[in-house]
């Protein structure tokens, strides 16, 4: 039987509280090194000085932040879920200036205006609110200067993952469902922003890694989940999708499908916000 979906969560949102921390970082971490690769990467594109304040959103298990927290730097981690905070808070730095605040971050953020040099978050600005999230980052950017960053994968376009994306959204629009792709989700905050006054940007690649991929374990980790490509089907529907993806994976890949080595990227996309004192004008 398929758990409903709680109203007022979108997509996956609901689906963090109930994992453990260790299964989190399992599906989500990194290989060692590249975590603290990531951060410093952040930290320099967004000019990140001395006591200057960082805000991340969706801060997690601290897979990024515990990095992002060292000192000099001062640090506040948001996030909706107490159990991932509570994982995060035994990676905190010892003597650094961090805080961690259980929050949804589609709510006002419990964030002084016109505080922070950097509101990061990685791989979750997609699940939030655009026009909710642009307005609170204009609200505590500083105003000198300050810069909302956005971290996501980059895969390899011949990555079983991507492969397997395309074929479902294939499916989804063969049911009648209209997928609602995370990249451009992420490409419209961005152009928000750039419309309330900020100036986008150039990306850059923080860290590349060599990948291994079974699509076995792609399909076993999306039969876990309430969405599938941005929408959530009826669940007799995402049944049959899923037993359609199992067939196309062993036509593709063999049976049992084999590991696939390929390359992930981690991506940062940014922009100088506009500052309070200019708007003020």
């Amino acid at each position: 039987m398929t758990t409903p979906l709680p109203r007022g969560l979108p997509l996956d949102r609901v689906s963090f509280d109930e994992q453990a921390a260790g299964v989190f970082d399992a599906r989500a971490g990194f290989p060692a090194g590249v975590a603290e690769q990531i951060a410093d990467t952040v930290v320099r594109y967004a000019g990140v000085d001395a006591g200057d304040l960082i805000v991340e959103i969706g801060a997690g298990t601290g897979l990024i932040g515990a990095w992002l927290a060292r000192p000099p730097a001062r640090y506040l981690g948001l996030d909706a879920s107490q159990p991932m905070l509570s994982g995060f808070a035994t990676r905190l730095p010892e003597g650094g200036h961090a805080r961690l605040v259980h929050a949804d971050a589609d709510q006002p953020w419990p964030v002084a205006d016109g505080t922070a040099r950097v509101v990061f978050g990685s791989r979750v600005f997609q699940l939030l609110d655009p026009e909710h999230l642009v307005r609170e980052a204009n609200r505590v950017a500083r105003p000198d200067r300050a810069v909302l960053v956005q971290g996501r994968l980059e895969r390899h376009p011949d990555s079983p993952k991507v492969l397997l994306r395309r074929a479902l959204h294939e499916r989804l629009r063969a049911h009648g469902l209209t997928p609602r792709p995370a990249g451009r989700l992420l490409q419209r905050l961005l152009e928000r922003a750039a419309e309330a006054g900020g100036t986008l940007l150039p990306p850059v690649t923080a860290a590349s890694w060599p990948h291994e991929v079974k699509p076995g374990d792609v399909l076993d980790e999306w039969r876990q989940k309430y969405s599938m490509g941005g929408v959530t089907p009826p669940a007799e529907v995402s049944a049959a999708i899923l037993d359609e993806l199992a067939e196309w994976v062993a036509d593709r890949f063999g049976e049992p499908a084999g590991p696939v080595w390929t390359e992930e990227s981690f991506v940062l996309e940014g922009v100088q916000l506009q500052p309070p004192k200019e708007r003020d004008e």
